[in-house]
């Protein structure tokens, strides 16, 4: 716990940072950036402190990676959901005697966070698996602030320390900072109402709503959408098409009220969650747009304010929108 109060020290202390935003905030998105080469880049560039929650990891490099800045010195800490314990990259990071927790709850423990020496953050809806880096589409978000680093590792320790997950997590970590000239905003559901935030950013769509979802069975920010399509708002989609038929989803609603909604067009897995707002607002994390992100697992969702960002989003949006539209065969 006194690892905690210092973490909080920190940050009722340090709230604002000038900084040169082209580098301290950037976004990649699998089958289209190196991906998996700014993973390993940055955990072999840690060299003090490497804090990991992740729901799933087997890729080797990574692993190697997580292994190697163990043996040179560096303090590495985990946490996971418990569906990885009979795993083979659990296995061999044990026996290299790194402290690992798990969430046993039934909820997932869903997050995809790593923070660097207390300085960087490496977010979004990647799981650190060669399925996820190679062949489903995903984003990265790499941001370089200690301020956001340290309120990440509030939430580690709750974890990672006091063994709280979910519902059980206490609404303690701060939502709002500044990066340069952009707003950054963190949520942490389900403690955090991360539901309401994404409802009220919609609500002030003005132009346009596009949006990439694994899943999408969140009655509320459909509602949110639906109403912005009424308003006069453009609006367009692609959702995962394994799940468009599965009970809840919004896939058919949005038909009926006139939305652009598409299944994806990736043979494997469309596994992005994101939203952009008016070209220059992105709601990304490792959030599904249901229930269960909103109520039981424990999650992340990050939200950018930044139309250079948007655009890195809005880029690979129309990247994927085409595929729906066009889809190829395996």
């Amino acid at each position: 716990m006194k690892r905690l109060l210092t973490l909080i020290l920190l940050l009722s202390c340090v709230k604002e940072e000038r900084v040169e935003i082209s580098e301290d905030i950037q976004a990649y998105f699998t089958r289209q950036d190196d991906v998996l080469g700014v993973i390993v880049s940055l955990i072999n560039s840690s060299k003090k402190t490497l804090n990991i929650a992740i729901y799933e990891i087997d890729h080797p490099d990574i692993v190697k990676a997580i292994v190697e800045a163990k043996k040179r010195g560096v303090k590495v800490e985990m946490v996971m959901d418990d569906r990885m314990r009979d795993k083979w990259a659990y296995k061999r990071l044990i026996n290299e005697k790194i402290p690992i927790v798990f969430d046993d709850r039934e909820p997932f423990m869903h997050d995809k966070f790593v923070v660097i020496d207390s300085q960087v953050v490496i977010t979004g809806s990647t799981n650190f698996k060669e399925s996820c880096i190679y062949r489903n589409d995903n984003n990265l978000v790499v941001i370089n602030s200690r301020p956001i680093a340290l309120n990440y590792l509030k939430e580690f320790y709750e974890m990672f320390e006091d063994k709280k997950f979910g519902a059980l997590s206490p609404r303690n970590t701060d939502c709002c900072f500044r990066l340069g000239n952009y707003r950054i905003e963190v949520y942490f559901p389900p403690e955090d109402d991360a539901e309401g935030r994404i409802i009220d950013l919609i609500n002030s769509a003005r132009s346009n709503i596009k949006f990439a979802a694994f899943s999408f069975t969140d009655d509320q920010i459909a509602n949110a959408i639906i109403y912005a399509k009424k308003r006069g708002v453009k609006i367009r989609g692609v959702i995962e098409s394994r799940g468009i038929k599965n009970l809840g989803s919004e896939y058919d609603r949005f038909l009926k009220n006139g939305i652009e909604v598409l299944p994806d067009g990736n043979p494997y897995n469309m596994h992005s969650k994101y939203i952009i707002i008016d070209d220059s607002v992105v709601i990304t994390g490792s959030y599904n747009f249901s229930r269960n992100a909103q109520e039981f697992n424990d999650e992340n969702v990050v939200i950018i304010f930044s139309k250079r960002i948007a655009q890195r989003y809005s880029e690979n949006f129309e990247k994927i929108y085409e595929k729906a539209r066009k889809p190829n065969p395996l």
